[in-house]
């Protein structure tokens, strides 16, 4: 036997309380001599081992209870950094997936569906509202304007002069839940309205796709029409339209924000191309009126056009009365006309 087992194993037999010493020395004197050296040496190595497992299996256990301490550690301090940035972060996450920087939500129970007033509409010192100046009738038609007979379009001129605040479903077979219409934005330096501005965009529009040979419908012809989205939407099913143009001229929390923008549903009969189609309206308007293409972007936020996905359907934001470039831009009197020009494009 190695003399270095032989003295481990009178360390161990030292540390061993007595009853079991005693046990241990019986048991070497009844067993044969010729085994007793492979007893010992099997007895030390035993004896050594267990402590090294339990050592690592500690080591274990330390790792994992220092991971969870840490895991919570780091979930601690994100909540007290989100809970100060809450409006920042939330903000720039509704960005990220095209969804609106702000959103003012419904009471409704149902709070994990997208709800929220419609589109986006944030406070502004709100001047004396200057009405747009809508271009004379007839609207002239260039010389190669394209051929759209046999087209149903609606037009939905966005939001209306009075608010109804009554709630209506926002995404068909859920619980969410919108205002069935708001006033919509208001220009930072011209003050004009946006349901007054939809509205002479729309009937410039209306005028310039007749000439282009379409059957165009108008979902309101007055700022004191009251009508929901979901009616809204409803006037372009029924009658079968070929397209659904929602014109919009948002508001964003940042000044600096300015261009063309559309939105197309995520659902229906042409969610596959909508994206495509969309970033090429945006891109067709913004050329024609001298703005810039934000391009498309999917959404789910839109009662407009969540209960019109069965129709080619696209919410043109031409740009966004909270920049002061945009609403000098809106309120010239050529782009409600260089808007219609660039849509007949789009649609021939």
């Amino acid at each position: 036997m190695p003399e270095d087992n032989k003295a481990k194993f009178k360390q161990i037999l030292s540390k061993l309380p007595e009853d079991k010493r005693k046990l241990l020395y019986k048991r070497l004197h009844d067993m044969p001599e010729s085994k007793r050296e492979a007893y010992i040496d099997d007895f030390v190595k035993k004896y050594y081992s267990k402590p090294k497992k339990k050592a690592q299996q500690k080591n274990t256990s330390q790792s994992i209870i220092l991971g969870i301490l840490s895991a919570l550690l780091i979930v601690g301090i994100l909540y007290f950094v989100y809970v100060f940035n809450k409006s920042s972060i939330d903000s720039k996450f509704n960005q990220m997936f095209g969804m609106p920087p702000s959103e003012e939500f419904s009471t409704d129970p149902d709070t994990g569906s997208i709800i929220g007033p419609e589109p986006r509409h944030f406070p502004t010192d709100t001047p004396t509202p200057v009405p747009a100046t809508p271009t004379p009738s007839p609207v002239p038609l260039k010389d190669d304007h394209p051929d759209l007979s046999g087209l149903v379009i609606v037009i939905d001129p966005g939001h209306q002069a009075e608010p109804d605040t009554e709630l209506e479903e926002s995404i068909p077979g859920s619980t969410a839940q919108k205002e069935k219409a708001t006033a919509g934005a208001v220009g930072i330096n011209s003050g004009t309205c946006e349901y007054d501005l939809t509205l002479q965009y729309a009937i410039v529009m209306k005028e310039y796709l007749e000439g282009c040979g379409a059957e165009v419908i108008l979902t309101r012809s007055g700022n004191d029409e009251n009508i929901s989205n979901i009616e809204r939407a409803k006037i372009a099913t029924d009658n079968k339209a070929d397209y659904f143009i929602r014109l919009h001229a948002d508001s964003a929390p940042d000044s600096d924000i300015r261009g063309v923008k559309v939105y197309v549903p995520s659902t229906g009969k042409y969610a596959s191309s909508a994206s495509a189609d969309g970033k090429k309206l945006a891109e067709t308007v913004a050329s024609e009126i001298g703005s810039t293409s934000l391009g498309a972007v999917q959404s789910n936020m839109y009662t407009g056009l969540n209960h019109a996905d069965s129709v080619r359907s696209y919410q043109l934001v031409v740009g966004y009365l909270s920049n002061s470039d945009d609403d000098a831009l809106l309120n010239q009197e050529e782009t409600a006309y260089n808007v219609a020009v660039a849509v007949s494009g789009f649609l021939g």
